[in-house]
């Protein structure tokens, strides 16, 4: 069993704020927070720490950034060789700004110019593959040399460059944004045949297992001809940043252990749940037994 992540790392900077940012304003901020960020990132240091075999391929720069990067991967037992580093390009950083008095974030993101890299062997066989959307091209390259694993797209943002990606995947689990973005259709869930249009629509981009990520509402998929919903569960949020992230990653663990579906998606929620409680995205995840003792507490 090993799990492959491939996509994006950043390093975050984050901005507690106590009120709405207004423009042309100066602001001071007493307390900042730094962590290593993104989704293929946070995911594969879920993985990781959680006990699986893990290793997650991304690009960073030559510079402070990505020695962090490192240094905190190799902490949650993450295989670093399959990292390439880039000697023209800085790490990809994120300034987000999270307002205190509901947790929402605002991320402002200088990402790394997307190039083709050499990529490496992984060391072991992988039985699971997640994808960011980020390093297409190696994401295409890895999904179609290991056919027989599992693969599972973190879809946050729609863009049709994407499409052979989306296709390829086993398991699509999109956002609630990537699902209007797709198919120009808000997701109610008092609407059910609207939801119905919405399934309908992104099976065109995938005919295989979907799911849509809804924030505090929680998660939607499709069993057969019927949608099901799973609540999200009842936290106050002081910062969502990463929750979809380690919704994800929590994902891609519980697939590469073979749990059911069902089972995947509350652990994931749960996992997704316990991360908002805190300030940041890798230094919220949570431990897999706080996962099992909140689940345990909530079912």
């Amino acid at each position: 069993m090993s799990i492959l992540c491939i996509g994006q790392a950043v390093y975050d900077l984050t901005f507690p704020v106590n009120e709405t940012l207004i423009e042309n304003q100066k602001y001071r901020i007493p307390e900042r927070h730094e962590c290593m960020g993104a989704p293929a990132a946070n995911a594969a240091y879920l993985c990781g720490s959680w006990g699986a075999e893990t290793a997650l391929l991304a690009r960073i720069g030559n510079d402070l950034f990505g020695q962090e990067i490192v240094r905190t991967l190799k902490t949650g037992n993450v295989d670093t060789s399959l990292l390439y580093l880039d000697q023209e390009q800085a790490t990809s950083i994120s300034s987000i700004v999270v307002n205190k008095q509901n947790g929402h974030r605002t991320i402002l993101n200088s990402p790394m110019k997307e190039q083709a890299f050499p990529i490496n062997s992984p060391k072991k066989k992988p039985t699971t593959i997640l994808v960011d959307g980020h390093e297409l091209k190696a994401a295409l390259e890895v999904i179609n040399h290991y056919p027989e694993a599992v693969s599972i797209m973190d879809a946050g943002t729609y863009k049709p460059e994407l499409a052979e990606l989306i296709q390829a995947v086993d398991y699509l689990v999109c956002s609630e944004d990537f699902a209007y973005q797709a198919t120009g259709i808000k997701i109610t869930l008092e609407k059910k045949q609207q939801l119905k249009e919405v399934f309908k629509q992104l099976r065109t981009l995938n005919s295989n297992q979907l799911l849509i990520t809804i924030g505090d509402k929680g998660c939607l998929w499709q069993d057969q001809e019927t949608i099901q919903h799973f609540p999200a569960f009842n936290v106050e949020a002081v910062d969502t940043t990463g929750a979809g992230d380690i919704f994800h990653g929590a994902f891609a663990f519980c697939m590469d252990q073979k749990r059911s579906l069902e089972e995947t998606i509350a652990l994931s929620s749960a996992a997704s749940a316990l991360s908002v409680m805190k300030i940041g995205g890798q230094t919220s995840i949570p431990t897999l037994d706080e996962v099992t003792s909140f689940l345990a507490e909530n079912s």
